[in-house]
């Protein structure tokens, strides 16, 4: 007579999900000189190092934690074993599951609910996690400056995301000149500040590890290091289980344009290794659903002078100097703000 192994399902009643922020340790560029709220410009200067490409760029660029982050999920699920995109759907059992998705914000000190109920699991332990969310994430953040910051329209000491899409960049053509109007940053007073969500879209992801390849985009990092000894995998989908078709042109960095990186990417999926395997038994009563926001976020605060628009005419819209942070004659800037998206994405889920 064949044994029959028995899983009981096992209902979880109370604070199934919750949004919340956690720190980690693994973020590796330079971080923001904050300073009572404050950027400082001088910090900013000597922290970053100019390297000949930067020196190039004009870019001073840094890493900070914005006000929210704003996603729309569509499934979360938990793993006994390893699963990329082509098994998950088989091998996971979910924990919601939206066709239409459902979007939450995610802000320091503040916990949502994801569920409208009840949810039931299988009883075990499981060592992996599957998230998959819309490719657009969205973020709002207002920032303070040390001296006169150029935003989209206006200059001030104060800036904010404005509601524009967020491109990695606004160069025209790969050595054309850009427009500041489509930055996704104003500047102003404090008193003007009007943050809006402003959405990046991962059309596919930036190689880092290149091998001197200029402008190569992926459709899937597997192996990153998460937070303790933990591991994740990273998805652009075109559907639930095909990663996307990833086209760079001419100008692979632009996005906005008709020369830049296209995809048919409409999710980004993660797999996210467990420290400790996530228990589910009679005694579980509940999960909590955390996403790194400090620190994940990144600032391109450049002084590159490509940037110019009418009435000024000696191109010194950001700065006096291509590559050096100092006040422009011509419209008092020390710098420009373009743009602001999340270079890193990383979730966990414990059980209580």
């Amino acid at each position: 007579m064949k044994n029959l192994k028995i899983i009981k399902s096992i209902t979880l009643f109370s604070a199934v999900i919750f949004l919340q922020i956690f720190s980690a340790s693994d973020v590796k560029a330079a971080l923001c000189p904050v300073s009572n709220g404050v950027i400082n410009l001088d910090d900013l200067k000597t922290i970053t190092g100019r390297s000949s490409a930067a020196l190039t760029s004009g870019d001073y660029n840094c890493n900070y934690t914005p006000d929210g982050m704003r996603i729309k999920i569509y499934k979360i699920m938990l793993c006994e074993e390893y699963v990329d995109n082509s098994n998950y759907l088989e091998k996971c059992v979910p924990l919601f599951d939206e066709v239409s998705g459902k979007s939450v914000t995610v802000e320091a000190d503040k916990n949502t609910s994801i569920l409208d109920g009840p949810a039931s699991l299988p009883e075990g332990k499981y060592n992996y996690s599957v998230i998959l969310i819309n490719n657009t994430v969205d973020t709002k953040f207002t920032q303070t400056y040390s001296n006169e910051i150029h935003g989209n329209n206006g200059i001030g000491t104060t800036c904010w995301s404005n509601g524009n899409d967020v491109k990695i960049s606004y160069e025209v053509s790969a050595n054309g000149d850009g427009d500041p109007s489509k930055f996704s940053a104003s500047c102003g007073t404090l008193a003007q500040a009007n943050p809006q969500w402003s959405g990046y879209t991962y059309s596919a992801f930036w190689n880092d590890n290149n091998n001197g390849v200029d402008n190569y985009f992926i459709n899937k990092f597997q192996g990153i290091q998460a937070f303790g000894s933990a591991y994740k995998d990273v998805y652009v989908l075109s559907n639930l289980t095909e990663v996307a078709t990833v086209t760079t042109g001419v100008d692979g960095r632009n996005q906005d344009d008709g020369n830049g990186v296209s995809s048919n990417g409409i999710y980004v999926m993660g797999v996210q290794k467990h420290d400790t395997p996530i228990t589910i038994s009679p005694t579980t009563n509940g999960l909590e659903l955390g996403f790194k926001l400090k620190n994940t976020f990144f600032q391109k605060i450049t002084t590159n002078n490509d940037y110019y628009g009418s009435g000024v005419t000696g191109k010194k819209k950001c700065s006096e100097v291509h590559g050096s942070i100092g006040q422009s004659s011509e419209t008092g800037a020390y710098a420009c703000l373009s743009t602001s998206y999340p270079i890193t994405f990383d979730f966990r889920i414990q059980s209580n």
